[in-house]
């Protein structure tokens, strides 16, 4: 793997961010099932492997993202040989001491090759240095790789949210303390 360099965005890497696949690929969803009875309502996600590959678009759009990477707390970048290859973006809700990871992106020729690991450690300690306790990580319940990493690094779900990306698929929340 190669050194990857962490550091805060500056206003050029804006565009390289944006140019991002920030599509994913896989033959392994996150099915939820809702069940109700009178007084009782109960809900589960299964592992579900579909018949072929399914291309998963990013559940915001390219112009959202410019929109919300004004209003967070920090964006964070993993660079290699002074190039981003990869992003992560929070917001920080010191209510909750909470650092809640919004984006985790890494361009496509990158992947699998420890660049999220290290923005999420990168993002852990950021939010150490500012007393905040938790780490929440949301993707939608499609994206198989996501669900995959949150585990395999200590966290567990937490809940969800079927009314949370505009392009209606269902968010999905995975929790760690940040210690």
């Amino acid at each position: 793997m190669a050194e990857v360099m962490i550091r805060t965005v500056v206003s050029p890497d804006f565009s390289i961010l944006s140019s991002f696949k920030h599509s994913i690929e896989t033959k392994t969803v996150w099915q939820m099932d809702q069940e109700s009875t009178e007084g009782n309502v109960t809900i589960s996600f299964r592992e579900l492997k579909l018949p072929r590959l399914m291309k998963l678009s990013y559940p915001r759009s390219a112009q959202s993202l410019f929109d919300r990477w004004k209003d967070l707390s920090i964006i964070l970048v993993g660079c290699v040989d002074n190039v981003p290859v990869g992003y992560i973006s929070s917001s920080s809700i010191q209510t909750t001491s909470n650092v809640w990871i919004k984006d985790l992106v890494v361009h496509e020729r990158w992947r699998r090759q420890g660049i999220a690991i290290s923005l999420i450690k990168a993002i852990a300690v950021w939010g150490e240095e500012r007393g905040l306790k938790r780490m929440t990580l949301e993707m939608s319940s499609k994206n198989y790789p996501a669900i995959c990493l949150a585990k395999k690094i200590g966290f567990e779900f937490c809940g969800y949210n079927d009314y949370y990306y505009e392009n209606n698929d269902i968010a999905i929340f995975f929790a760690r303390l940040i210690r």
